[in-house]
């Protein structure tokens, strides 16, 4: 590992003092081991982490080994870690593709052998590719050993120039525990990136800017008030609706959510309401498939335009990318020519200013759906298509940003903190686009609840702000000018769920969600993320549905249609309307019974707010706790509490002495707004 360096600066000297020939002959003549690095291997079907799988399992061992050279005899070191999926491993082998790794050697290499360590016992076949993801080259096609007396190093000459490899696996019961290259770099290697990310970061959201909320049908303004960003769940099928005519002649339905209004002469959709108000933002969630398509009995579900078509090509979308440009035409910041949109209804309007980001799917890396599992390259070819019609190739009236240039791709929230399937698209993106452009430029969007599987946890149980600092760490490395959002978090108010919300003693089902929410969102502000949206919003229904996140709303909504504000609405309205212009500042404490966080004012930097409670759910209560606030303007403070049915909660003035105020603290959080001396 040591010389590996040397030689490459050897060969730099040589390569460019040399002739070109003369070049070539010392590039053949001196293979080495290439050196591969957990950050340039890509798992093309999605299981590294739901899978229970570590793609880099194929390389981890590689500097125990040098097959090329060594005797094989049983003495020496023999690799053991198995590179493919152990859950569910069928969903990541979708038809005849197979589990496909891909490694990227940073430069192109002269490559001469591959070695592999084979431990299988089935027999199934293995591929080994050449060239690049547009265009593979087999080089090797062998079959697995069948049993443990056939195992050990299997030797295939390539003799190639490629920058990437790929091995295929037919199977999960294959069993390649190894895989080494030899070859010569063309040119140097580019430097390590390793340690924490240096670069520029997003800017800090105020909290007024900073907290969404999950719905799908209309709802008043007033109760989406302490909510930036709307999510709006909406399926395919709704503006895909028509069955009787294939693509292009088929037409779209934009009225799921809206009508004609009469009196107005013009279309009205309660989102522009929604819109209106403060300036909200919202986005529509595009789930699923077309109509024509439902209950054709499909294995493989995605939004092709044909059935048959190939689900990992952009070009398969055509017709759902088409629909994209059409909600954006209709939808969007941009008038464009009505004549162009296809549509069943009239009179057609363009650019009505309603939203201008688009998110094309939810959870698509759902584990539990079988087959149906959408691996990450046929999501990227969806969103390719979606984007800008795959760069233009598939059209003028496709993709949203053919529609509306300032339109935003939200990515598909994914099931759980899955930053390396990112780390895949973002390599998709480099390599299957001409532009290489990163095309969710709305935002990088996870899924993630806190529950122990059986019952929900509180975020402190479940170490919430430390898994988002590290994910949204790993995704500032990733892309670096995209937002990260949690774009799902929540508790259910009944205790029958595996996401109940944990109780504390003396307080209701409404009051402790009411109490964790606000403790997740004040994890997720000071973790670095850049958005938090809350689900759900309204329930209906049996009061505390013991079924799964049909209890997870901050309202009810009765039989006779009267809305029913519950606690955690009083709690988040309240955290918005006292921190509304705050940003975080500091985590003051961590330890012991009593957590401490600072916020700021941004718009009056001398403003501070202290976020503090004890991150127990005990009945744990502090009385007489000292904080230390610094030097302030006019030693006051104000301590706000939160309360049932209001929406600023209930305030006490506090003096300060010695910079020190002295208060109870317990396990419902409380702020503290005091200004520091300039």
């Amino acid at each position: 590992m040591k010389k590996y360096p040397f030689f490459l600066t050897v060969l730099s000297i040589c390569f460019f003092s040399c002739s070109s020939q003369n070049a070539a002959k010392k590039i053949r003549s001196n293979p080495q081991k290439v050196v591969i690095y957990k950050e340039n291997v890509y798992d093309l079907c999605g299981y590294e982490d739901e899978g229970n799988g570590i793609p880099f399992n194929l390389f981890d061992e590689n500097a125990y080994v040098d097959p090329a050279t060594e005797n094989k005899s049983e003495s020496y070191y023999l690799p053991e870690t198995n590179p493919q999926p152990a859950d569910h491993p069928d969903i990541y082998f979708p038809g005849n593709k197979g589990n496909r790794i891909v490694a990227d050697l940073q430069v192109p290499y002269k490559l001469t052998d591959i070695y592999v360590y084979d431990r299988s016992k089935s027999g199934d076949s293995v591929w080994i590719y050449t060239g690049d993801m547009m265009k593979w080259k087999l080089k090797s096609a062998f079959a697995a050993s069948e049993g443990s007396g056939n195992r050990g190093w299997r030797k295939f000459t390539v003799n190639d120039s490629s920058q990437y490899v790929m091995i295929r696996f037919s199977s999960p019961r294959i069993n390649i525990t190894e895989m080494v290259l030899y070859g010569t770099a063309y040119k140097p290697l580019p430097e390590r990136v390793a340690g924490d990310y240096t670069g520029t970061r997003m800017p800090k959201k105020m909290m007024k800017d900073f907290l969404g909320v999950n719905y799908f049908n209309s709802v008043e303004p007033k109760w989406i008030k302490p909510f930036h960003y709307s999510r709006l769940y909406i399926y395919t099928r709704v503006f895909d609706d028509d069955i009787s005519n294939p693509y292009p002649q088929n037409r779209y339905n934009m009225l799921h959510d809206g009508y004609w209004h009469s009196g107005y002469q013009e279309y009205y959709f309660f989102t522009k309401d929604i819109k209106n108000e403060d300036n909200a933002e919202l986005w529509y969630t595009v789930m699923g498939e077309p109509l024509w398509m439902n209950n054709k009995g499909m294995e493989k579900s995605r939004p092709v335009t044909q059935i048959g078509m190939d689900t990992e090509d952009p070009l398969s979308y055509g017709r759902h990318a088409n629909m994209m440009w059409n909600i954006a035409a209709f939808f969007g910041n941009s008038k464009v020519d009505t004549n162009l949109l296809s549509l069943s209804h009239k009179p057609k309007r363009s650019g009505l200013g309603i939203m201008g980001m688009y998110e094309n799917g939810n959870e698509d890396d759902a584990t539990w759906i079988g087959k149906k599992y959408c691996n990450p390259v046929e999501y990227f070819a969806q969103s390719s298509a979606d984007y800008d019609g795959y760069e233009g190739r598939l059209g003028k009236m496709v993709g949203i940003k053919n529609a509306d240039s300032s339109a935003k791709l939200m990515m598909s929230g994914l099931i759980e903190l899955d930053t390396n399937r990112v780390r895949v698209y973002k390599f998709l993106c480099n390599t299957l686009r001409k532009d290489k452009k990163f095309i969710w430029n709305g935002g990088i969007q996870y899924h993630h609840y806190s529950t122990n599987g059986k019952h929900g946890i509180t975020p402190e149980e479940d170490s919430l702000r430390w898994k988002l600092s590290r994910t949204r760490e790993a995704t500032y490395k990733i892309e670096p000018s995209v937002p990260c959002i949690l774009g799902e978090n929540g508790y259910d108010k009944s205790q029958n769920t595996r996401q109940g919300t944990p109780m504390i003693p003396g307080f209701s089902e409404e009051q402790c969600q009411g109490i964790f929410i606000l403790r997740s969102v004040n994890a997720t502000v000071f973790s670095g993320f850049d958005a938090y949206v809350l689900y759900w919003l309204r329930d209906a229904g049996v009061k505390n549905d013991p079924s799964l996140y049909l209890s997870s709303g901050v309202f009810r909504q009765a039989d006779d249609g009267k809305m029913e504000p519950l606690a955690a609405w009083y709690y988040i309205s309240t955290f918005v309307n006292v921190l509304g212009n705050y940003v975080a500042d500091e985590v003051v404490n961590e330890k012991g019974n009593v957590w401490v966080y600072k916020y700021r004012n941004k718009l009056f930097p001398d403003s501070a707010a202290y976020f503090i409670y004890c991150p127990t759910h005990n009945g744990t209560k502090v009385d007489g706790y000292k904080l230390k606030t610094g030097v302030t303007a006019d030693n006051s403070a104000m301590e706000i509490d939160l309360a049932d049915g209001s929406v600023n909660g209930k305030s006490v003035g506090k003096k300060i002495v010695n910079s020190t105020i002295e208060l109870s603290v317990e396990e419902k959080p409380k702020f503290i707004l005091l200004k520091e001396k300039k």
